[in-house]
């Protein structure tokens, strides 16, 4: 998965023109969460970091990387989302229902 991740990054780079650079250590995925959370969900980062805390065991990478990508990346998360079972997708949904709620009170 991360792998197709990476390959992912380094397309839209090439797509968009540029030479892709790449950094000395792609950020973890609880980080690349956390910041997604943020700036596309609205969250607090007390409470994006509590969901990723909740995240590793309730959805795995795979989900994680999915509630990652940019909202408006929807050639990624078409692909990601046709990779993954139904019960995967169910988790996912059920993960966004419930641990936003559980979490509104982290500080």
């Amino acid at each position: 998965m991360r792998h197709l991740l990476t390959a992912g990054i380094l397309v839209a780079a090439l797509a968009i023109g540029g030479t892709p650079v790449i950094a000395a250590k792609a950020p973890d995925a609880r980080t690349g969460f956390i910041k997604s959370c943020v700036t596309q969900m609205y969250y607090s980062e007390a409470v994006c970091g509590c969901m990723a805390d909740k995240a590793v065991t309730a959805i795995g990478p795979e989900g994680i990387a999915y509630l990652s990508l940019q909202a408006l990346d929807v050639t990624h998360s078409a692909a990601m989302s046709k990779q993954m079972s139904v019960s995967e997708r169910n988790k996912i949904d059920n993960f966004m229902k419930n641990a936003p709620h559980q979490c509104e009170g982290a500080k």
